[in-house]
């Protein structure tokens, strides 16, 4: 695959420190696009150190710009009044997207693994795969239109932005799209788009000829929502790249960012080291809040774990995680469970039994299906502070992505993760890891501070993502006598 085109990974709405809307945010994010074509590079190589070097270079010369866009946080919006306008644009937002993405059974999956299917493929129920046939003429003219759109667009809001920005209350109908990352996202969405971009294919009797997944019409409509109404290029494709594993994600659920990778990493340093212990080896883990199944899905296919719960409160995420989870094969590995955090573990409507299960482990899995402890727990929960979901989200972000995944509610951003940090060690076997994402910063430390003074947890520690922001707190729970000591002095 040619460097030259780009990985699913950081779009401007894909960074953490590029939620919010500012000019530094921009810059940062075409700085890294030389990272973003390595990333996609994943899918042929298990190796990432030279990824994650060059992640690590590019992301320091944009720290300081990335910690001045995270500081800004005051509101003039209530969090009442953006709530009644978020739910008044859900409805209109799904149908837009319906409008210009079709949502059949057949395109449940990502971009680049549909087939073209047209009116008349459909009439004869053709099981053949089936392309749309085009000229390479015809392809660069699309793709000369599709420039030029980016370059007028960037011009028309340029001149938006210097007009009036300054006196706008809602800087986000105001925030710039990167020309640079908008080139980069129409190659690889024309690299989706071909079936085979090979002239020397053997099967392709004209050269001349490239089969697509899409007309020209549909491609145009795709490409005018991603400029005109700012909608991420990931839920247009339905794809997104998350380490080695290529992910159908849709408005329902949040887009994967490079960051929450590193929840993976530090997964994978404690299993090396503990994982081979008797009480915890084999033992089951789980992702808190799985939205897509990124976490759950990584845990089984990259760290090859045995058993997996991927809990989360919403249906619609459900319904998408395990449609990932069908592709990648995993049903025998990873579970979903319905509910609000620990919740999920204790509502009898989920059921923990697998098909594996039967006789006399049945019976001891229904006795005790109500204390299940993991060996692992890992959540990138809600954080975002409600000031800053109110008004300072990019517009790919606040418009379409799903407000309770990304607003953490409470203060500054806490209420979700407080409720986490209170029940995780009920949930946890002694020396059971835990591997939680935050907002960074104070955020972080508050966590680590919550964590540190139940006096359960040794080896509590603030890590940092790709920029150098401490985002990540990663801690092991200690042995059951002082686990059982805590849960008799708080019940008092």
């Amino acid at each position: 695959m040619k460097l030259s085109k780009i990985a699913r990974m950081l779009s401007p709405s894909q960074s953490s420190h590029t939620h919010l809307s500012s000019a530094s945010a921009y810059q940062s994010s075409s700085l890294l696009l030389l990272v973003s074509v390595l990333s996609r590079k994943r899918n042929h190589s298990k190796n990432n150190t030279t990824i994650r070097t060059a992640f690590r270079t590019f992301s320091k010369t944009t720290q300081a710009s990335a910690a001045t866009s995270s500081s800004l946080s005051n509101s003039s919006n209530s969090n009442n009044s953006h709530e009644r306008r978020r739910l008044g644009q859900k409805q209109k937002q799904r149908r837009e997207h319906n409008s210009c993405c079709s949502t059949s059974d057949s395109n449940r999956k990502p971009l680049i693994e549909r087939e073209y299917s047209n009116s008349k493929n459909r009439n004869n129920n053709s099981e053949s795969t089936v392309f749309q046939r085009s000229s390479k003429e015809e392809l660069l003219r699309w793709k000369s239109w599709a420039s030029k759109k980016i370059l007028d667009n960037f011009r028309s809001t340029s001149t938006t932005t210097t007009t009036s920005v300054s006196s706008s209350k809602d800087e986000k109908n105001y925030d710039p799209l990167d020309a640079s990352s908008l080139h980069t996202e129409l190659e690889w969405l024309i690299e989706d788009v071909l079936v085979n971009n090979d002239t020397n294919d053997s099967n392709n009797n004209n050269n001349n000829e490239v089969k697509m997944r899409m007309d020209f019409n549909a491609l145009t409509a795709l490409w005018e929502k991603r400029i005109d109404d700012r909608y991420p290029i990931q839920y247009l494709t339905n794809s997104s790249q998350f380490r080695t594993l290529l992910l159908y994600v849709a408005p329902g659920v949040l887009i994967p960012r490079p960051e929450t990778e590193l929840l993976i990493d530090f997964a994978e340093q404690h299993l090396k080291i503990y994982g081979k212990k008797p009480h915890l080896k084999d033992k089951p883990w789980l992702d808190l809040g799985t939205g897509s199944g990124c976490l759950a899905l990584a845990l089984a296919k990259e760290l090859e774990l045995s058993k997996v719960y991927a809990s989360d409160f919403s249906e619609e995420a459900l319904d998408i995680a395990r449609i990932n989870i069908e592709r990648l094969k995993v049903e025998d590995k990873v579970t979903l469970l319905q509910g609000s955090w620990f919740d999920a573990l204790t509502d009898n409507k989920n059921v923990f039994l697998t098909s594996a299960t039967s006789g006399k482990e049945e019976e001891e899995e229904e006795e005790n299906k109500n204390n299940i402890k993991f060996a692992g727990i890992v959540s990138n929960p809600p954080y975002i502070p409600s000031d800053i979901c109110a008004n300072k989200l990019q517009p790919e972000v606040g418009r379409y992505e799903p407000m309770s995944a990304l607003d953490g509610k409470g203060d500054n951003g806490m209420g979700d993760l407080d409720i986490i940090c209170k029940s995780l060690h009920k949930f946890l076997l002694p020396g059971g890891f835990l591997a939680l994402e935050t907002h960074g910063g104070e955020q972080a430390l508050r966590v680590w501070e919550t964590l540190w003074n139940t006096n359960l947890y040794e080896d509590v520690r603030v890590r940092s993502d790709f920029s150098g922001v401490d985002r990540f707190v990663t801690a092991r729970l200690i042995d059951t006598k002082k686990v059982d000591s805590y849960k008799n002095s708080i019940s008092h």
